[in-house]
């Protein structure tokens, strides 16, 4: 017997137990969440989150098959906005996490079969996670996060077997940005992520055999951190901004992927962190794709059919700055990566693993990346900056079958 639930963000819903889930959510209106924080000191730690959620699902079934069939709808804004501020110490954690999806799915099982069909459309203005952050004095810990994901759908099994197709569909504007301003920490993140369509499989001993449609027409993904701090120990700024990914993780005997991805709009980040001085590690990383496919299997056949097509700019821009006299006896890096279409597929080599590959990759945006480094003063300096159009990796590596 399989036990299922069904949750709605906007619209609550509890699904009666059997082994069929039909979902069909329709959100018109905006989903908006704030949250600001002003306090002078908090010796204890100030954490802080705000979320919103367009639809949300979730299909699980415990020793039983399910089928899974949804279709979801976002036509309004979904946004989620923190202002954190805490002008001296925070003593442990000053901890900001702002998240933001307009379409949210998940569905598996354990022991059984897990089928499906879903939908997904967020035709809405657009998605958008914004944090805006101060702290005056100290924390051990400080760390800021801002995710924004337009689609998503997550198939989980375990001991059965995965035979699904995910559709999604983006039409609006992916933003997300982390600004932050600093006094000091002993380990500093600073990270903004943006994904335009994401699905996502995880499965333990299941076959697998997947359809992924995705299609990203928003005027553009976009992602970036601005951050500026006085002193670390290690201070982090990192920037991601997916158009189309489809990642796909199993360690069965056989797992068949079908993908076929689409973006038009522009996709950027980010990352610009200003530091004063630091012990131990600076590093300032931005990364974009147009369309990413990853298929990893641990298992003896790896079989994908992928169809990717990007025709949006790809700008990428990293930067790590420093005063003078400061980062001594420390590190520095950089790295701006950009890229039209990806897609990776392994294999396991200890099982005799076999590869099953078709592969079709256009670009026609442009790709732009820029590594920008002015220290003074450190020990090492390490600084890349990579524009790649096309990119595929098929490989047979070690595994556990």
């Amino acid at each position: 017997m399989a036990s299922l639930s069904l949750c709605g963000a906007a619209t609550s819903q509890t699904a009666s137990t059997g082994s069929q889930a039909l979902n069909t959510q329709i959100q018109l209106g905006d989903v908006i969440a704030g949250q600001t924080l002003d306090v002078q000191s908090a010796s204890n730690g100030a954490t802080l989150a705000a979320t919103a959620v367009g639809n949300s699902a979730t299909a699980v079934g415990q020793g039983g098959a399910v089928d899974f069939e949804s279709n979801q709808q976002m036509s309004g804004t979904t946004a989620a906005q923190s202002n954190p501020s805490v002008n001296g110490d925070a003593g442990p954690t000053f901890v900001t996490a702002t998240s933001a999806t307009g379409n949210n799915a998940t569905s598996g099982t354990t022991g059984a079969a897990a089928t499906g069909n879903t939908e997904q459309v967020d035709n809405g203005p657009g998605t958008s996670a914004t944090t805006f952050a101060n702290l005056g004095g100290y924390a051990d810990i400080s760390s800021a996060s801002s995710t924004a994901v337009g689609n998503t759908q997550a198939w989980t099994v375990s001991d059965g077997s995965l035979n699904a197709t995910s559709t999604q569909s983006n039409t609006g504007v992916t933003h997300s940005e982390t600004d932050v301003a600093a006094n000091g920490s002993g380990t500093a993140t600073y990270t903004a992520t943006s994904v335009g369509n994401d699905v996502e499989a995880s499965t333990t001993n299941s076959p697998v055999t997947l359809s992924i449609s995705q299609s990203q027409t928003g005027a553009s993904t976009d992602a970036a951190v601005f951050a500026t701090q006085n002193n670390a120990g290690n201070f982090t700024t990192a920037a991601t901004a997916t158009g189309n990914n489809a990642n796909i993780v199993s360690d069965s005997y056989g797992t068949s992927v079908g993908a076929t991805q689409d973006n038009a709009g522009a996709v950027t980040a980010t990352a610009n962190g200003t530091i004063g001085a630091w012990s131990g590690t600076a590093a300032s990383a931005a990364y974009g794709v147009g369309n990413s496919v990853l298929v990893s299997n641990a298992g003896s056949y790896t079989g994908v059919a992928n169809d990717q097509t990007n025709e949006g700019a790809i700008t990428i821009n990293a930067s790590l700055l420093s005063s003078a006299g400061g980062g001594a006896g420390s590190a520095a890096s950089v790295s701006a990566t950009g890229v039209g279409n990806a897609v990776s597929a392994y294999a396991c080599a200890t099982c005799n693993g076999t590869l099953a590959i078709k592969n079709r990759q256009v670009n026609s945006g442009s790709v732009h990346t820029t590594a920008t480094t002015s220290t003074f003063g450190v020990n090492s300096v390490s600084s890349s900056s990579s524009a790649i159009g096309n990119t595929a990796t098929f490989d047979v590596v070690g595994g556990s079958n």
